[in-house]
């Protein structure tokens, strides 16, 4: 595949060049038409440059303001794997998982999971080009935890590169009302334009673990042996990465143009097979003894993208852009510990987005009109899961197990239609008090698909000393479950200046006929300007932020309700009335779309050439989905609105507004340091995330760290950082072509509430409670650098190294249970951050 792309691309750069060749030869010609219509064309082209940045309000005066991740800023800061969410790890109000930054796994490509002031991974809003591409099948599914019902997935319908955007920008705060669907924040990331010349770039880049110093607990044996079917990537001690690709833009005619862009990633995971004996099933179902050939071999990781934007300018106040998105993810993985058991997942992602721009005297005109389709599949290389359980009563040390199979064919699947319009008045003047009012309206269609092509079984035969023995049979039954929705947004606010007081009301309405509510959401933000002189201002403002799509819910009956079990039963007997159909969940139909109410306080001084910032953000997060036993040893589960949340947070933070120079460098320096707690009653472990061993569960209470406490004032299981500190320094060196990029993260003591293996206690009082213990961490520090040159002899020509905890620093960053000691106790381990790390990358712009 990586040859294909490499040949593909090899194949395009003359096509290019010709393009490029013809384009100079017309330059030629044109330069025997008269100086009078070349000045005219240049005065056309003036012309267009100030319709593209058009002003309105001053910027500095808006409480909205995004932080803002430039291509620039890309090409001469970290990148890590080159996913979105890598570039938004040092900002104010994101926390990365601790299970993104886990040393043990660095072999994997998928993009990281975030946090925006506490909310749930899966409750941002994820953008292209004005369009969201957000996957609603049980986003926050655990990567690395498998099961029959689910497949491994992520929050992000598209795994974007990083080096082919044009710009990122994080809404975390007192966010415009054209944004709707989360509770924590939204990235908004926008591609690269045609802007009227010829130009491109290409790139190689690669590590491995040799490259690494990896650190783990030395109490584990850190081999892929140690991998089950249930965790079949936990532990990675031998990877190689390679990324290439890259992207050109052309010009078709002096006002039509276009961009192309295609990236690979690969991961290669050395692994240990399962080999030795086993069993299967032969053709008549009976119990088949083999020998399996497993050994080491290597897991896959590959991530494609390919995109293009066709952009026309068609006068100087309209332009069309028209882009075409695909992204493809493919992950081969397999167990140590059960034979045959090899799967290959899929997530498919492709979308086309059109979007018209008028510049106007009234004012700026948007619609967008998009669609996606997003699938992820996997598939078994055994159809069907066996097992036989040997139990000795004389001898424990007799006893043994032998499997092989997985997790069964699955396949999900989700159709996204947008069609969305904004009107921006042009500035004006009403009772000495300027207004600048929006407003717009958005409709989205889902269609999402739960399909199982084949019925899966689960066979285990447990053998007592060959006295007795008998079938136990679980199957999921072949299906199709299509579930979809609509959703209609309109929305309005003025930006409203007087002096110096620029206030910002808005307000937002939602209905979708899934959860039939209509869902209202005021917004409105303030910044005063002290003293009149653009130096100080106040920052306030009140918001209400209605969550993500209830997608994941109206599919969850698909999920389970395919479950059947039987005890009578033997191998190759089809599901019948002698099976039992276990339907254990209730009340989808009842839910509310969970909310956030934010109040954000903050003060902005510039100083000389830097910004300083004050930030409070206070949230409370609303109707989150709990699920939890009808009544007391219940079987069945229902789903209601009582998960709460609660997110404080405070922040200083320094930036330059220009370069620094000194002698021959250009210095910039970005800093923060943040204060916050996180409170919740929800676990953050998954939509429909349930603890089928606690029917007696108490869900409002919890035991914790000796004490029983309200389920509410639980401290967050993840994204737990109570205080850090950020530090982004880049001195450039233009005359040679020189640049080195640092970065500092420093995080303070922390502690932490673990729950393992759904361990419980019981209150006289509460009764049955879900019981954690609290974990203590110590601070910890990490220095990344990156250097960039790019040679002035050789124009276009780029080389960078890339090295990530450059101090190798041993950071513990979690804790989890593996194993069990002589007196049969749980282990407790600890995870780290990864250890020093190079990345090289070459390049070349043309």
């Amino acid at each position: 595949m990586r040859r294909f792309y490499l040949l593909l691309f090899i194949l395009l750069l003359p096509i290019y060049s010709q393009a490029t060749t013809q384009t100079e030869e017309k330059d030629e010609n044109k330069k025997k038409v008269s100086i009078d219509k070349k000045d005219e064309s240049n005065e056309k082209n003036t012309k267009k440059d100030v319709m593209l940045v058009k002003a309105t309000f001053n910027p500095s005066l808006i409480a909205s303001n995004p932080e803002t991740i430039t291509s620039e800023d890309v090409r001469t800061g970290t990148v890590g794997n080159g996913n979105i969410t890598d570039l938004l790890k040092t900002l104010p109000a994101i926390q990365v998982s601790n299970s993104s930054n886990n040393g043990n796994q660095q072999g994997e490509i998928k993009p990281s999971k975030i946090t925006i002031h506490g909310a749930s991974s899966y409750q941002n809003n994820f953008m292209l080009d004005g369009i969201s591409f957000n996957n609603d099948i049980d986003p926050s599914n655990p990567s690395d935890d498998l099961t029959e019902t689910r497949i491994n997935s992520d929050e992000q319908g598209l795994y974007i590169d990083s080096r082919l955007i044009d710009n990122v920008k994080v809404y975390d705060k007192n966010i415009p009302v054209e944004y709707g669907g989360f509770t924590g924040g939204v990235i908004d990331v926008t591609s690269r334009r045609w802007k009227h010349s010829n130009g491109g770039s290409v790139y190689y880049n690669t590590t491995r673990s040799a490259w690494n110093k990896i650190h783990t607990d030395k109490r584990v044996d850190f081999s892929t042996r140690q991998n089950t079917s249930g965790r079949p990537n936990r532990f990675q001690p031998h990877y190689k990465k390679e990324n290439f690709g890259g992207w050109f833009e052309a010009g078709i005619s002096d006002n039509l143009g276009f961009v192309f862009s295609a990236t690979h990633k690969e991961s290669e995971i050395s692994s240990y097979a399962y080999q030795g004996e086993s069993i299967i099933l032969d053709p008549d179902n009976q119990i088949l003894p083999i020998e399996a050939n497993g050994g080491h071999k290597n897991q896959k990781r590959e991530i494609t993208n390919v995109s293009g934007k066709l952009s026309w300018y068609m006068t100087d106040n309209t332009y069309l852009d028209w882009s075409i998105n695909h992204s493809n993810y493919k992950d081969y993985s397999f167990s140590s510990n059960v034979a045959r058991s090899g799967f290959t997942t899929n997530h498919n992602g492709i979308g086309s987005t059109l979007q018209l721009t008028s510049q106007q005297d009234l004012g700026d005109l948007e619609l967008t009109g998009g669609y996606q389709e997003l699938e992820d599949k996997r598939r078994n290389n055994q159809k069907y899961f066996v097992a036989y359980y040997y139990y000795d009563f004389m001898d424990k040390d007799n006893n043994f197990e032998i499997k092989s199979g997985g997790m069964g064919d699955l396949k999900t699947k989700q159709k996204n239609t947008n069609l969305k319009g904004k009107f921006t008045f042009t500035p004006f003047n009403w009772f000495d008090i300027m207004h600048q009012p929006k407003t717009g309206f958005e409709y989205t269609k889902t269609k999402a698909s739960y399909i199982r092509n084949r019925d899966y079984f689960r066979y285990n035969y447990q053998d007592y000393n060959g006295m007795w023995g008998g079938w136990m049979i679980n199957a999921f039954k072949k299906g199709k479950y299509d579930a979809d929705y609509q959703n209609y947004t309109l929305y309005t606010d003025d930006t409203m200046t007087y002096h110096r007081l620029t206030i910002q009301p808005g307000i937002r309405v939602d209905y979708d006929d899934f959860i039939k509510n209509y869902n209202l959401a005021p917004r409105v933000s303030a910044t005063y300007d002290v003293f009149g002189t653009k130096q100080t201002s106040l920052i306030a403002g009140y918001n209400r932020y209605y969550g993500r799509t209830m997608m994941n819910y109206a599919l969850y009956g698909a999920q389970n309700g395919g479950l059947y079990n039987c005890y009578s039963c033997e191998p190759g007997d089809q599901i019948d009335e002698n099976w039992n159909n276990n339907n254990d969940f209730e009340g989808l139909s009842n839910l509310s779309t969970p909310y956030s109410d934010e109040i954000n306080l903050g003060i902005e001084q510039k100083i000389l050439n830097t910004l300083w910032r004050f930030e409070y953000v206070h949230r409370n997060g609303r109707d989150e989905v709990v699920s939890k036993p009808k009544y007391p040893n219940s079987s069945v589960r229902t789903f209601d609105n009582t998960g709460k949340s609660e997110h404080n947070s405070f922040a200083i933070s320094v930036r330059t507004s220009e370069p620094w120079k000194i002698n021959i460098t250009e210095n910039t320096l970005k800093a923060s340091i943040i204060w916050e707690k996180n409170r919740s009653n929800t676990p953050k472990t998954g939509y429909a995330h349930y603890d089928p061993a606690g029917r007696r569960i108490n869900p409002n209470y919890v035991y914790y760290n000796g004490k029983v406490i309200k389920a509410s004032k639980l401290p967050a299981t993840d994204f737990n950082l109570p205080l850090r500190f950020n530090v982004e320094f880049k001195t450039e060196l233009p005359d040679y072509g020189v640049s080195v990029y640092n970065q500092f993260q420093w995080h303070g003591k922390r502690y932490q509430a673990v729950r393992y293996e759904s361990k419980y206690a019981f209150d006289d009082d509460k009764g049955q409670l879900a019981r954690y213990d609290r974990e203590d961490f110590g601070s910890t520090f990490r220095w990344d650098v990156k250097m960039l040159w790019r040679p002035t002899f050789v124009p276009g020509a780029n080389i960078s190294l890339e090295i990530n905890n450059l101090l190798d620093k041993h950071n513990v960053i979690d804790r989890y249970t593996y194993g069990v000691d002589s007196n049969g106790k749980s282990i407790k381990l600890n995870s780290y951050d990864l250890g020093r790390q190079f990345w090289m990358q070459v390049g070349y712009d043309f």
